[in-house]
């Protein structure tokens, strides 16, 4: 059943808040995909037009299935990344995803924002024990992974790269 949902909900943690993405957006998340910080999510783009269709495409995750990425924000309101749900047409399935903008890794905001958004997609979309396919040489995923309680489920591959599975533990209480 396709759900067209045209605004995101707001979260908020003790540091962060979690928020739909918005046109004020496009130059952080711009920035970030020209950047070397996108080797394992297929490559950096210089092309505008090539961002711009993705940035639209994470704004349409949030209109035909429910939820998507949200930017996530310090108290001050500067933008700090991008944390959320994934489920494209090639997925297995629903994906915990995140990407944090320069600046902005080792500070606990990825773990923090990623906890926030698992825990309200087992309880407001039923979505849980999620997955989150990871590089196999991304060793600051797989450790943000494992942190979250995350398991290797298997080795696969994803848009022709190599990619490790990680199941999430449940956290509506439901059996493996």
């Amino acid at each position: 059943m396709t759900q067209m949902m045209l605004s995101a909900p707001r979260l908020e943690t003790e540091r962060l808040i979690l928020r739909g993405p918005e046109e004020s957006d496009f130059d952080a998340v711009k920035a970030f995909m020209a950047s070397e910080r996108t080797k394992y999510m297929g490559g950096k783009s210089s092309s505008e037009w090539e961002i711009w269709r993705g940035f639209l495409g994470s704004i349409g995750h949030w209109a035909l299935r429910g939820y998507g990425f949200f930017t996530v924000l310090d108290k001050q309101g500067n933008r700090l990344g991008r944390v959320g749900l994934l489920n494209h047409v090639m997925w297995p399935e629903p994906e915990l995803g995140w990407h944090m903008f320069d600046g902005s890794e080792g500070k606990g905001f990825a773990y923090e924002a990623a906890m926030a958004i698992r825990d309200w997609a087992a309880k407001e979309r039923k979505l849980d024990r999620l997955i989150s396919q990871i590089h196999p040489d991304n060793v600051r995923s797989i450790a943000l992974a494992e942190r979250m309680g995350a398991t290797l489920e298997k080795e696969t591959t994803l848009l022709g790269d190599p990619c490790l599975i990680y199941r999430h533990p449940s956290v509506a209480g439901g059996a493996a």
